[in-house]
C-alpha cells in the first residue's frame, strides 16, 4: 500500500502543478469503495488539453515516472491509453485522455475525495459501476458457473451489493441504456454473491 500511497502523493502534486482535470477509475476507485483487491496500475483519465498534457507529462518525470515520449505521442494520435511505469515500485499509470463520451462524463462527474491521504478526483461509484459494465461487455453467452472467474464481474457483484443503498440507480440505468448494455445490467443484478 505505501506503492500506492507514494505514487498517488506524487500524481496529485503533478495534477495541482499543472490545474490538470482528471479522475481515477478501474482498480483504485474499486479500493477506495470497499472491495479489496490488487492491483498492478492506477487508470486515469484526463482532459484533452494539450499544453497542461504536456505541463503533466514533464512534472511526471521529475516524480520519478518513466514517461515515454513515443508511447504517448502514439497513445494521443491513436487515442488509446498510454502506460507509464512508476521507477520506484512494480506500479504504472495507465492514462487515458477523455474523447469517447463515456469518458468525457466520467471527467465531468468526478468528485474530490481523500484517497489515502491524497486530494484526487475520482469516479463517483455509479460511473466505476458503468465502468465495469463497459469493460465486461455482452455476457449473455457465458455459462453462470464462469461468471465469477472474471475479475471485472467479481468487482462490479461486490461494489453492486455491498453499496445497494448508495448507488442512484437511475443514473447507473440510463448510462447503461445508452451503451447498450442492459441485459449485461440485468444479469448482474440477479447474481447473488
Amino acid at each position: 500500500m505505501a506503492e500506492i500511497e507514494s505514487i498517488l502523493s506524487r500524481l496529485a502534486r503533478a495534477f495541482n502543478a499543472a490545474k490538470l482535470k482528471h479522475v481515477i477509475v478501474g482498480g483504485i476507485a474499486v479500493i477506495h469503495y470497499g472491495h479489496v483487491r490488487t492491483t498492478q496500475d492506477i487508470d486515469l483519465i484526463i482532459e484533452d488539453d494539450s499544453s497542461k498534457i504536456s505541463q503533466f507529462i514533464g512534472l511526471l518525470r521529475t516524480y520519478d515516472f518513466d514517461v515515454m515520449d513515443d508511447q504517448i505521442n502514439m497513445a494521443l494520435q491513436e487515442r488509446t491509453h498510454a502506460s507509464i511505469f512508476d521507477n520506484r515500485s512494480y506500479l504504472r499509470l495507465d492514462i487515458t485522455v477523455a474523447h469517447e463520451k463515456h469518458e468525457i462524463d466520467v471527467l465531468e462527474h468526478g468528485i474530490k475525495k481523500n484517497i489515502l491521504g491524497c486530494e484526487l478526483f475520482i469516479a463517483p461509484l455509479e460511473y466505476v459501476l458503468i465502468g465495469k459494465i463497459l469493460f465486461i461487455g455482452r455476457i449473455d453467452d457465458i455459462p453462470d458457473s464462469e461468471l465469477l472467474e472474471y475479475q471485472d464481474i467479481f468487482d462490479f457483484l461486490t461494489l453492486y451489493h455491498s453499496n445497494k443503498e448508495d448507488i442512484d440507480m437511475i443514473i447507473l440505468e440510463r448510462r447503461v441504456k445508452e451503451l447498450g448494455l442492459e441485459s449485461t445490467l440485468n444479469r448482474l443484478k440477479s447474481i447473488q454473491l
